[in-house]
């Protein structure tokens, strides 16, 4: 049985890179053009109306519900402000915004950043991480962002490049993971000469991350797993792994690694095609079909925050920004450096 993920979204964040979405400078991360912000806000307060609806509707209301519902009414909810909020004619207050929702649900907003990315595989320097002295895009406070996710029960994808290892294995794994079960996701099998046996490459793999000093892949549960994010070769059963340590643990997926490892490639693969057949040839009339929910570039760092997938059953994965490695050149080379270099056959 295949699972159908989904990406969850909302009207003020760029799915494609998870940065809160703004209109004031547009060097900054999350920029809109002004009218598409505004529009964007409007979406905000018929998703935030739908979200008190149905919790009036589950009789799941709080009292912080109540205060919300006054908000968005401006004061103007009565005593019985459960009862109006289930009544909400959202239609209609759609109508009212000037909202055609059957239309904008058909459309994907992005940042300009993204847009950039996506369609033209370029960055402004004080865009990337690494390049910039922007707060939100420093390593420090990706770092604050991964923190937490060891004093939680969490299954740690890790994603590593086997033409890269050194340069894709994140030293900070085991204070990431914790004493959480780790699956080492090392990408890029589909590049490996035939002759080389799967079991002989991943005792290669854990000799490597002996060396490295890297022990939370010791933790029980733990794997490594050779895979294609281009293919999907190894990706569902690598999930039903991550999948079912999940449910053992009560808790939820978390892939990391190294910027530019692949990790929102491997996202794109499991929310558009949950099978192990290959991308057929891009060509003009289906380059947007195929180009992914979550920006993916040659460029390290294009996920900024926390983006999350639903994968049912309570159960939620997440991409998370990452972490650039010490010494590794791939951070300094621009756009087309990168698509030379990187090994695509």
């Amino acid at each position: 049985r295949k699972d159908a993920y989904k990406l969850i979204t909302n009207a003020m964040t760029c799915s494609a890179c998870g940065s809160d979405f703004q209109s004031r400078d547009e060097h900054r991360p999350g920029f809109l053009p002004p009218a598409k912000f505004e529009l964007q806000t409007k979406l905000a307060k018929i998703e935030e109306m739908q979200q008190l609806k149905l919790k009036a509707e589950t009789a799941e209301w709080s009292p912080e519900d109540e205060v919300e519902y006054l908000i968005q009414t401006a004061g103007g909810g009565g005593p019985d402000a459960m009862d109006e909020a289930a009544d909400i004619n959202i239609d209609a207050m759609a109508q009212e915004l000037g909202l055609n929702l059957a239309e904008l649900s058909r459309k994907k907003v992005i940042c300009k950043r993204c847009h950039g990315l996506q369609n033209f595989g370029r960055v402004e320097d004080n865009l990337r991480p690494g390049w910039t002295d922007e707060p939100t895009m420093s390593q420090e406070q990706f770092r604050d962002l991964l923190r937490p996710i060891s004093e939680k029960p969490a299954v740690i994808i890790a994603l590593v490049d086997l033409f890269d290892f050194g340069g894709s294995v994140l030293r900070e794994l085991d204070g990431i993971a914790g004493e959480n079960p780790v699956i080492l996701a090392a990408n890029k099998v589909d590049l490996l000469p035939p002759k080389m046996g799967k079991q002989r490459a991943e005792n290669w793999v854990r000799r490597e991350l002996e060396y490295m000093g890297v022990k939370s892949l010791a933790n029980v549960g733990g794997a490594v797993r050779l895979i294609s994010c281009k293919t999907g070769a190894g990706v569902n059963e690598m999930m039903e792994k991550a999948r079912g340590l999940a449910d053992d643990m009560d808790g939820d997926v978390y892939v990391v690694g190294a910027a530019n490892a692949g990790k929102s490639t491997l996202i794109n693969h499991i929310l558009g095609r949950e099978d192990d057949k290959p991308i057929g040839k891009v060509r003009a009339g289906n380059r947007n079909a195929l180009k992914g929910a979550l920006t993916t570039s040659p460029l390290p760092g294009t996920t900024l925050k926390f983006i999350k997938v639903d994968l049912g059953d309570g159960r939620s994965m997440y991409d998370t920004p990452g972490l650039l490695v010490p010494g590794t050149y791939t951070q300094l080379l621009t756009p087309e450096e990168l698509k030379i270099v990187c090994p695509k056959k």
